[in-house]
């Protein structure tokens, strides 16, 4: 039986944000099981932008990496782009969850090219990543973020983040 891995490229404050949504208590308000915790074999939790190619390639990098999440304040719109398509091509297993921490309103076209190839999901809020979770990391439906007609403002405010 091959054993999960979840990698999360994220700051400590998201990282927390993250390890409360999955934190249960018992009667007596006391921790009682948390499935999000990097002291886990499972969990590996980095907060640095850097090395994500240990991710991406499965054989010389991290092994049996089956979760990646990654907060958008630390990559630029076109590393995201690259990082989501090289996962695509090398290591399309892996389920991937972008958290959305940033104002999404100059990230529109980002918001397009992801929902349009269908690279991951997208979370706006804790709500949304307890329930790419919950309903076994599939991706979300962001055919609604998929922009009709895009405009060159688009693509500049694209190049510029």
């Amino acid at each position: 039986m091959e054993q999960l891995k979840i990698i999360l490229y994220s700051d400590e404050h998201i990282y927390q944000q993250i390890h409360q949504i999955f934190t249960y208590y018992d009667e007596d308000n006391q921790i009682e099981y948390n499935c999000f915790n990097r002291d886990n074999y499972d969990v590996k939790h980095i907060s640095t932008n850097r090395f994500i190619n240990y991710s991406i390639n499965n054989i010389s990098g991290y092994k049996h990496v089956s979760h990646v999440l990654l907060q958008k304040s630390f990559y630029r719109n076109r590393d995201i782009v690259k990082i989501l398509r090289k996962f695509q091509y090398f290591n399309p297993d892996v389920k991937i969850l972008l958290i959305f921490d940033d104002d999404k309103y100059y990230y529109d076209y980002l918001l397009h090219i992801i929902a349009k190839e269908r690279l991951c999901s997208i979370a706006f809020s804790n709500d949304d990543i307890k329930k790419w979770f919950e309903f076994g990391c599939q991706n979300f439906n962001h055919d609604d973020l998929i922009i009709k007609k895009v405009k060159n403002k688009k693509i500049k405010e694209f190049l510029k983040y």
